[in-house]
C-alpha cells in the first residue's frame, strides 16, 4: 500500500474497508452529565495515570462489581472508594508511552482481594474540590493493571491429557462468573459444567472433563461487567482459543488435533520440510476461493474449497505445478481462519450458478423483469449477457451493492476475509462440511496436495483487528475480557478503528501471548512454511521479535517442523494512532531492519507502475512509458521524475538494502536510506512487488496508463517487462496469483466484497476479467468516467494468446532467476559488493537500467569474498524501457573491460521472439524494446573476473 501521506485512503483498503459491525468501546457519557470519557489508566500494581487530571483536594478510584456508580447534578453515588495520591511521574515507555506525560497518582494502600474485586468492577476515578464536591470523574482503562497482576503462561484453551482427559482453560479475570455448557452434535444440550475454582485467584477459568467431550460443542455462560454499556451482562460466547466450531461458529468444539487420527491425511505426520534460505522464496498470493470457483476440471463439489488442492490434475494445480517447476516456492492464501462475513452453509449462499430469481426472494434486483421472465436463468448467463452488451455496464455492481439493501455481496461466498472472529479455527465456507471438525482435516489434505507439488504454504494473519466488540454476536474477545484485548483511544475511550475495524492491542501481554500461541498452532498443527502479518505496522516490534523466537523453538526432530526458517513478512504501514511509534515501537519498514522479518515495498511498487489509477489518474511510471512514451494525459516535463522512479528501483533491487552505496541521478554517492528509499539490513526484509490483491492488478493498472494507441503485443510485453524487475532483483518477490496471466478484474481497486464475478482467475484461460462491467462504485465511481472509456474499447481486448504468451514469458522469468545464485543473494555484505549499477547520475540515458552482478568480488578492505555461485562469473542486466531497441556501447557506461558475454540460454529461446534478438557483441549490446535482456559471463576455471560494486 502507498506512504500515508500520499495515499492514506489506500492504506485503508489493506485490510479491505470491512463493515464495521460494532465500533465500540467505553460508554463515553456513562452517567448522566458527571461521569465522561475514560481518561483514567490503572497502569501497574498500583499506579494510576488520569489524562488531564484537574487540580483537586483530593481523588479516589471507586469500584462497584454491580456497576452501582452513579454521577448526576455534580455528584457520584455508589461504589467502594480507594485513595489516589498524587506522586511523581515514574518513567512510563511502551505501552503507555502516549501518556507519559499524564499526572500520576498512587492507589492503595489495597487490602488483599481488593485489586482483583476492582478489576472485576466498574471503575471510575474522581477528583474532589477542599469542599468535597466533585469536579470531575472518569472511567477508567485497566489493561495494564490486568496485565500486571494476571499475565500468565499456564495453558489456555482445550486441552487433550496424557491420562485420556479432557479440559478447557479460560483466561478471564474480570469475570464474575464462568460456567461451560456442553452440547451434542446437534446442539442440543448435554451438561452444565462448573469451573473447578469459582473466583480462581489466577483468573482462568478451569474446566474438567473426560474422553467423552471429543468432538463435544460447547460455548461460555459468563457474568462480566462491560464498559460499553457501563453494566454488567450476562453474555453466551464461544472459546477465543476454539481449534473447531459448528457452522457460523456459534459452538466451539473439542478436537484433538494431535492425537485424532482422523483428522489427518494419509502420510500427514511424516512430512517434515526444511524450510529454504529466505532469499530464494518466491511467492504467489491467492485468494482460496478464486482458486477454483471457476474451474471447470474440478468436481463442482469442490470448487472454492480446500479439497480443490486435492486434485492434482485440475487446471489450476497444473498451472501451479509448472511455477513450481520454474522456481515458485511459497502459495499465499489470504486468510482462511475463521470469519465473519460470508455464510458457511451452502444452502444459506446464493452463488453464480444459482437462478437469477433467488435473487429476487432476498432484495429488490436491479432486474426486476427478470423476477417474472428468465427468473430460472443462472445469475452468471444474466452477467454475462450484460457485459457482453456493453463492457462497462453498472447493472452487475448494482446487483452486488445496491444503495440501500443488502445485495449478492451479503449472500455469496465470497470476501477475501479480513474480517476475524476466531484465529484458531479454519474457516467453514471452505469446507466441504462446515459443521465441525471436517475443516481441520481438509486444511491439512490442501497442505499436503500442495507439498506433494514442491509449494510451501504462507497464511495471511489478520491480528491487527476482529471483526466486532462490545454486544455484537461475533464479539468473542470483547466479551471474555471487555476492555482489554482492543485499543482505545486514551481519553474518550472510543475503540480505534484505523485499520478498518476495531483495532487489536497486541502491546498488551496476553494480546501478544494469544498472538504467539496462535502462530505456534498453526505452524505446528498445519506446518505452514510463512505468514504474512496484515498491517504489521500496528503491532509492536518486539511482539513480532517475540514471534520467531517463539518459532525458533520448533525443530524437525521435536515438532516435525523446521520453526528456525519459517519465514515472516507483513505490511510496515506506518498511519493511524500508533504513527510514528507514538504508543510503541512499531513494526513498520523503517524500525524492522536486523529482524529478518519481511516488509513490502512500496518504494519500488510505486516507482515502475506511477501508482494506483484510482489515486493518481494517468500518471506514469518507469515500466509504462513515464517520459519515453506519455500518454495523452501526460505532463510535458517528466525526465526529472523518470530519473527519480530509477534510482528507487535501483535501491529496490539491491534488496532495498539501507546501506546500499551507488551513484543517484544528481552524481552524488548516497546509500539506499536516502531519501527514506532503503530500509533493509538484509535483502529478505524487502518484500518486492507491484501487484497483489489490494487496488488494481498490475494488467488494469498499466492500461490506464498507457498511450491508447500501443498494440496488444507490446501491451503485453510492457507487463513482463515490469514483472522482470521484482525477478531480476535482490529481495523476496511477491505476485498476485493471475498476473502471469494478465488478471484484470475490470479495474476494480478494492475487490474485497465484489464476488466470484469481478475476481475471476481462469486457468484454462478461456476467460478474461477485463470488460466484465463497472466496478462497484464505493471505491472507484469518481473515475467511472474513465473506465468507461478504458473498458468499451476493443483495443484492449485480451486473447488467449495473450494469455498464454505472458504466462509462457512468467517462468522464463522465475527460471532464469532460479538458474542462478547470482539473483539470490542472502546478504547484505554480498550485495553492497556484488551488485552494481551503471548509466546512473545526472547524464544517463533515460528509460536504461544497467546492472551488475559478480560471482566473486572484493569487499572494500581488499579481502576476497567467497564464490557464492558456481554457474556464472557475472551477469550483465540491462532494462529498456523504450519502445525502441537500443544498441549500447557498453564503455560508455564504464563496462568495456567485461568479459565475453552470452544472452542467457532460457532468453536466447525465449517463447517471445523478441527478446531472442538480444545481443552482445565486442563491447555493444543490443537490446529490444520493452524487455530486460539477461547476460552471462560463463564460468571460467578458477575464481573469475567481473565487475564489482565500487561505490
Amino acid at each position: 500500500m502507498p506512504r500515508l501521506l500520499a495515499l492514506l485512503p489506500a492504506l485503508l483498503l489493506t485490510a479491505g474497508l470491512l463493515p464495521v459491525v460494532c465500533m465500540a468501546g467505553y460508554a463515553t457519557t456513562a452517567s448522566a452529565d458527571t461521569i465522561d470519557n475514560a481518561a483514567a489508566h490503572w497502569v501497574s500494581l498500583n499506579e494510576v495515570r488520569w489524562v488531564d487530571a484537574p487540580d483537586a483536594a483530593r481523588y479516589e478510584l471507586r469500584y462497584s462489581p454491580d456497576a452501582a456508580i452513579q454521577g448526576t447534578n455534580g455528584t457520584v453515588t455508589g461504589g467502594k472508594g480507594l485513595p489516589l495520591t498524587p506522586t511523581d511521574r515514574s518513567s512510563l515507555d511502551a505501552p503507555f508511552r502516549a501518556i507519559a506525560d499524564a499526572p500520576a497518582f498512587t492507589l492503595g494502600p489495597l487490602e488483599d482481594n481488593t485489586a482483583a474485586q476492582a478489576l472485576r468492577s466498574q471503575l471510575v476515578a474522581i477528583a474532589y474540590d477542599d469542599q468535597d464536591t466533585v469536579i470531575a470523574a472518569t472511567l477508567v482503562q485497566r489493561q495494564g493493571a490486568l496485565d500486571s497482576y494476571y499475565a500468565t503462561d499456564l495453558p489456555l484453551g482445550p486441552q487433550y491429557n496424557d491420562d485420556g482427559t479432557v479440559a478447557v482453560h479460560l483466561w478471564a479475570p474480570t469475570a464474575q462468573s464462568v460456567t461451560l455448557k456442553l452440547f451434542d452434535a446437534d446442539k442440543s444440550p448435554i451438561d452444565t459444567i462448573e469451573p473447578a475454582a469459582e473466583q480462581p485467584d489466577d483468573g482462568i477459568w478451569r474446566f474438567d472433563g473426560d474422553a467423552s467431550w471429543d468432538r463435544a460443542f460447547y460455548q461460555f455462560e459468563i457474568e462480566v461487567y462491560h464498559p460499553a454499556t457501563d453494566s454488567v451482562h450476562t453474555f453466551t460466547v464461544t472459546d477465543p482459543y476454539a481449534m473447531s466450531l459448528a457452522s457460523d461458529g456459534g459452538y466451539s468444539q473439542f478436537v484433538d488435533l494431535d492425537g485424532d487420527e482422523s483428522l489427518k491425511p494419509e502420510g500427514w505426520d511424516a512430512i517434515q520440510k526444511e524450510q529454504p534460505r529466505p532469499s530464494s522464496i518466491s511467492v504467489y498470493e491467492a485468494h482460496l476461493r478464486d482458486f477454483s470457483i471457476h474451474d471447470r476440471t474440478v468436481p463442482e463439489a469442490h470448487r472454492g474449497t480446500y479439497r480443490a488442492f486435492t486434485h492434482a490434475d485440475s487446471d489450476g494445480m497444473q498451472h501451479l505445478q509448472r511455477l513450481q517447476e520454474a522456481g515458485l516456492t511459497h502459495l499465499h492464501l489470504l486468510p482462511f481462519n475463521d470469519i465473519g462475513t460470508v455464510r458457511e452453509a451452502p444452502s444459506e449462499r446464493i452463488e453464480l450458478s444459482d437462478a437469477y430469481g433467488n435473487l429476487c426472494d432476498v432484495m429488490e434486483p436491479p432486474l426486476p423483469d427478470r423476477c417474472d421472465t428468465g427468473a430460472e436463468t443462472p445469475i452468471r448467463t444474466v452477467f454475462d449477457s450484460l457485459a457482453t452488451e456493453d463492457p462497462a455496464t453498472p447493472r452487475i455492481q448494482e446487483h452486488y451493492h445496491p444503495d440501500d439493501e443488502a445485495g449478492l455481496a451479503a449472500y455469496d461466498g465470497f470476501n477475501w476475509g479480513y474480517d476475524p472472529v476466531h484465529f484458531n479455527a479454519p474457516e467453514g465456507s471452505y469446507t466441504t462440511e462446515p459443521d465441525g471438525a471436517q475443516r481441520v482435516l481438509e486444511v491439512r489434505e490442501m497442505v499436503s496436495a500442495l507439498h506433494d507439488i514442491g509449494l510451501y504454504v504462507a497464511q495471511d494473519v489478520v491480528y491487527n483487528h476482529t471483526h466486532a466488540s462490545g454486544l455484537a454476536d461475533n464479539a468473542v474477545f470483547d466479551q471474555v475480557v471487555p476492555g482489554y484485548y482492543h485499543r482505545y483511544d486514551p481519553v474518550t475511550g472510543a475503540i480505534e478503528t484505523s485499520t478498518c475495524c476495531d483495532n487489536t492491542a497486541a502491546e498488551f501481554a496476553m494480546v501478544e501471548r494469544f498472538i504467539i500461541d496462535s502462530v505456534r498452532l498453526w505452524a505446528t498443527h498445519y506446518k505452514i512454511d510463512a505468514f504474512r502479518f496484515d498491517l504489521m505496522g500496528h503491532h509492536p516490534r518486539s511482539v513480532m521479535e517475540h514471534i520467531t523466537e517463539a518459532l525458533s523453538d520448533l525443530t524437525l526432530d521435536d515438532h516435525g517442523v523446521d520453526g528456525d526458517g519459517i519465514y515472516l513478512y507483513g505490511e510496515g504501514w506506518n498511519f493511524g494512532e500508533v504513527a510514528n511509534d507514538r504508543l510503541f515501537d512499531q513494526a513498520r519498514q523503517f524500525n524492522m531492519g536486523g529482524t529478518g522479518i519481511g516488509n513490502f515495498n512500496d518504494r519500488i511498487r510505486d516507482a515502475i507502475r506511477g501508482g494506483n489509477f484510482t489515486d493518481t489518474g494517468r500518471q506514469q511510471g518507469f515500466g509504462n512509458g513515464l517520459h519515453l512514451f506519455p500518454n495523452e494525459d501526460a505532463d510535458s516535463d517528466s525526465r526529472d521524475a523518470l530519473l527519480e522512479a530509477a534510482d528507487r528501483i535501483r535501491v529496490g533491487m539491491a534488496g532495498n538494502l539501507a546501506s546500499y552505496r551507488y551513484e543517484n541521478r544528481t552524481g552524488r554517492v548516497v546509500t539506499g536510506s536516502h531519501e527514506d528509499i532503503g530500509y533493509a539490513e538484509q535483502p529478505q526484509e524487502s518484500v518486492n512487488y507491484i501487484d497483489k490483491h489490494d487496488n488494481e492488478t498490475l494488467w488494469d493498472n498499466t492500461q490506464t496508463k498507457l498511450p491508447r494507441d500501443l498494440s496488444m503485443e507490446e501491451r503485453v510485453r510492457v507487463h513482463a517487462f515490469n514483472n522482470a524487475f521484482i525477478l531480476f532483483g535482490q529481495g523476496v518477490p511477491f505476485f498476485q496469483m493471475g498476473t502471469d496471466l494478465l488478471r484484470s478484474k475490470s479495474l476494480d481497486r478494492n475487490s474485497y466484497d465484489s464476488g466470484d464475478w469481478f475476481n475471476l482467475v481462469d486457468f484454462s484461460r478461456d476467460r478474461h476479467g477485463w470488460g466484465r462491467g463497472l466496478p462497484h462504485a464505493r471505491d472507484n465511481e469518481p473515475r467511472w468516467d474513465a473506465m468507461r472509456s478504458f473498458l468499451r474499447d476493443s483495443t484492449y481486448t485480451v486473447e488467449r494468446d495473450h494469455m498464454e504468451r505472458a504466462h509462457a514469458v512468467f517462468q522464463e522469468q522465475l527460471s532464469i532467476r532460479y538458474s542462478t545464485g547470482l539473483f539470490q543473494i542472502g546478504t547484505a555484505d554480498l550485495i553492497n559488493e556484488s551488485v552494481a549499477f551503471h548509466n546512473t547520475g545526472p547524464d544517463q540515458i533515460p528509460g536504461l537500467i544497467a546492472m551488475t552482478i559478480g560471482d566473486a568480488c572484493q569487499d572494500f578492505g581488499g579481502n576476497l569474498v567467497l564464490e557464492f555461485a558456481a554457474d556464472y562469473d557475472g551477469l550483465l542486466v540491462l532494462f529498456n524501457a523504450d519502445r525502441s531497441a537500443r544498441t549500447i556501447d557498453l564503455a560508455s557506461l564504464g563496462l568495456g573491460d567485461l568479459p565475453n558475454l552470452e544472452l542467457h540460454p532460457i532468453q536466447a529461446e525465449s517463447v517471445d521472439p523478441v527478446l531472442q534478438e538480444a545481443a552482445y557483441d565486442d563491447g555493444t549490446a543490443t537490446v529490444p524494446p520493452l524487455s530486460a535482456s539477461v547476460f552471462v559471463a560463463p564460468q571460467t576455471d578458477g575464481i573469475g573476473d567481473f565487475v564489482c560494486n565500487d561505490r
